[in-house]
């Protein structure tokens, strides 16, 4: 690998998981030669979690209050996606889960970084991410990914790491081709990883906002 190729990198961790996330591409059809599937439809959301848009949200420009997650479950159940996904926090998840389809699962984002000594109780380290997946395919999937929060591209508070991306296209049951609606954008990084992916750009997947390295 030449140095302007680990330029791209912001270190192992992001090059290990962009390789992850390449690999997506190269799944389908292993030992197998069956056509790739017809093209499915997929959406993404990551909106600000309930009762946080001002807190964390209220500078940017795309602000426009609290969303409202009825009307939202209600599009991403609306029949125009073959798979969903959803991410949420742990404190709003007995709000959110009852707005779902009974074939809804609940999996989990699990964050290790350490608690600070001087604390009292129970920290959040993790976060749901609600899928209701468009395929499912071998091998099996764990229903959790273990990653650390994204460190580089920019300010956006809860942007998503690469190690995330790669593990959410897997839970989906996504294949190259299919299209991704990725409703909140923030960074972006979640629909160029997989514009990367499903193209084959391996280039384009290792972004500096992805990295998933402390």
């Amino acid at each position: 690998m030449t140095l302007d190729a680990r330029a791209r990198f912001c270190g192992r961790r992001c090059r290990q998981s962009a390789f992850r996330a390449r690999r997506l591409a190269s799944l389908h059809g292993a030992g197998d030669a069956s056509p790739m599937p017809a093209a499915r439809r997929f959406a993404y959301a990551d909106p600000p979690y309930p009762d946080c848009a001002r807190r964390y949200y209220r500078g940017e420009p795309s602000y426009a209050g609290e969303v409202d997650h009825r009307a939202l479950l209600a599009r991403l159940t609306a029949g125009d996606y073959d798979g969903w996904a959803l991410s949420t926090s742990a404190r709003a998840l007995r709000e959110v889960l009852p707005l779902c389809p009974p074939d809804a699962r609940v999996c989990a984002w699990a964050k290790p970084h350490a608690v600070p000594e001087a604390t009292r109780g129970l920290h959040n380290a993790w976060e749901p991410v609600i899928v209701v997946p468009g395929r499912r395919m071998r091998p099996g999937l764990p229903d959790w990914v273990r990653a650390y929060p994204a460190r580089g591209g920019g300010e956006l508070m809860g942007r998503k790491p690469l190690a995330f991306c790669a593990w959410l296209f897997r839970a989906l049951g996504m294949l190259p081709g299919d299209d991704l609606d990725n409703l909140f954008p923030g960074t972006g990084v979640v629909g160029r990883a997989w514009s990367a992916v499903s193209s084959g750009a391996a280039g384009d997947v290792s972004l500096p906002a992805a990295s998933d390295g402390p």
